[in-house]
């Protein structure tokens, strides 16, 4: 509008006849019209602009402001995982100090009595997060998941898991972990045991330190039955001759043998001859001895310092896995109520009767490799012997000399003495053929058993109070 006004007026003073005063008038006019209209061009550019500055202010506070919330976000993780890292460097710190300090100088050469041994407070999973360097990966995988088990037992008709299968079974098991507030993938596997109990494998560590926990079980099992209960992992010992005049079955001389090895209360669930007391000979005066511990660490100290058992001081050897021999067919890796055989065979002399009904204790014949060196219990038949070397390499634990536990040097290979052989194995080697009623042609432990009702042997017991070899991983 102004910019018309403007040229209208410089027209009109191109006309004729216009005096000189009203042309100066009229210019002035137009000059000033073009003034204003630079002024109002300039406050429209100036709100135009400071209309985008504004919404670019805005625009930047906004973008400064989640920015920020980000970068303090991400500083919060770096700074919690520093953390984790620097605690995962203290545990190592405090396992290698320990391993410096703790570590027997006990062996073949060394001194058990000077070394300071402490029972550990972690568990099997929170240590095998940083095993030994020296570690069989496959044996750090196997206790991997032996630190994820637990063992049910005492599963009655009230209990809400009778009539189920493995798959219901489980499925129950995580509705009730759930149910108690347990966050994570919960059990992995359940799996029926051959004399009632019931195997379970947690998912991951999260859960099973969570199962781990006193109240956490008492509230499992409760909400699984009345009467359930977990079932401790023992560690079985033999001791090596033991006064005859110790009796396991008393519970004085157990709470002994307590006492005198400052031990815990109930550290020993079972002790028991490795032989029958009717098969002692008149002049025997030791014997083999066999204990359950239920504490991991007691057993490693009870290991590397031998125990005090009746004023004497015996030397302990960890109890290793061994093959199973069925005693109907003295064939392998089943047992006798398992044996699917039309006939027995007898292990002394392999003919078809039984061995206790055996009535030439003379004759002699190994079922496995058909030698007549030896019978079929022998513990020098080459077939128990490439049975044994196949079972170690199915169990590396075997060749470990202590149980494996959150203690570095618990993870220590076997050392064999100059015989190539363990004192198990030159004890079970010089004494196989040697009875105490003189007669050399007799089966040693395990034949005075029904061979009906064959269960494993103490030497393959893992669960306190009950036989769960099989599933024993």
């Amino acid at each position: 509008m102004p910019t018309s006004l403007t040229y209208c007026l410089h027209q009109i003073l191109a006309m004729q006849g216009i005096t000189k005063p009203i042309k100066n008038a009229v210019r002035a006019v137009a000059f000033l019209l073009e003034e204003m209209e630079s002024y109002a061009m300039a406050e429209l550019i100036r709100d135009t602009v400071n209309i985008q500055l504004s919404t670019l202010a805005e625009d930047m506070q906004l973008l400064t402001t989640d920015v920020r919330e980000k970068i303090d976000n991400n500083l919060g993780d770096k700074i919690t995982d520093l953390d984790k890292n620097m605690d995962r460097i203290n545990r190592v710190i405090d396992k290698l100090e320990k391993a410096g300090t703790n570590a027997p100088s006990a062996g073949r050469g060394g001194n058990p009595a000077q070394a300071n041994y402490t029972q550990g407070t972690r568990t099997y999973v929170e240590a095998l997060v940083t095993p030994p360097p020296h570690a069989d990966p496959k044996l750090v995988a196997k206790e991997g998941i032996r630190a994820r088990q637990h063992m049910l037992e005492g599963i009655g008709e009230d209990s809400k898991l009778r009539g189920m299968d493995d798959i219901q079974i489980k499925d129950k098991l995580n509705k009730i972990t759930r149910e108690l507030g347990l966050e994570g993938r919960g059990i992995r596997t359940v799996t029926r045991q051959r004399l009632g109990g019931l195997l379970i494998e947690m998912a991951d560590d999260h859960v099973a330190r969570w199962m781990k926990e006193e109240t956490n079980v008492k509230r499992f099992c409760e909400a699984v039955g009345t009467n359930v209960t977990f079932r401790k992992r023992i560690y079985n010992l033999i001791a090596y001759n033991v006064p005859i005049t110790m009796e396991p079955e008393n519970d004085n001389h157990i709470k002994e043998i307590h006492e005198t090895n400052q031990l815990e209360p109930r550290t020993i669930k079972v002790a028991r001859w490795v032989k029958p007391i009717a098969r002692r000979s008149i002049t025997q005066r030791t014997a083999h001895l066999i204990l359950s511990y239920t504490d991991i660490h007691a057993a490693n100290r009870a290991l590397v310092n031998g125990l005090s058992i009746c004023h004497r001081r015996v030397t302990i050897e960890k109890i290793r896995k061994e093959p199973i021999r069925c005693l109907k067919c003295q064939q392998w890796n089943h047992y006798a109520k398992e044996c699917i055989a039309d006939h027995d065979t007898c292990g002394n002399c392999a003919e078809h009767h039984r061995t206790n009904q055996c009535q030439d204790h003379t004759k002699k014949r190994c079922a496995s490799c058909n030698s007549t060196d030896h019978a079929s219990w022998s513990r020098e038949c080459p077939i128990f012997r490439q049975k044994v070397d196949e079972c170690n390499k199915r169990n590396p634990e075997n060749g470990l000399q202590f149980f494996p536990s959150d203690e570095p040097w618990t993870w220590t290979p076997r050392r064999d003495d100059n015989t190539g052989k363990s004192r198990q194995e030159y004890l079970d080697t010089n004494t196989s053929r040697r009875q105490p009623n003189g007669n050399e042609n007799c089966e040693p432990e395990g034949a005075h058993r029904n061979r009906d009702v064959q269960e494993p042997t103490a030497w393959g017991d893992t669960w306190a109070g009950n036989n769960y070899n099989d599933f024993y991983v």
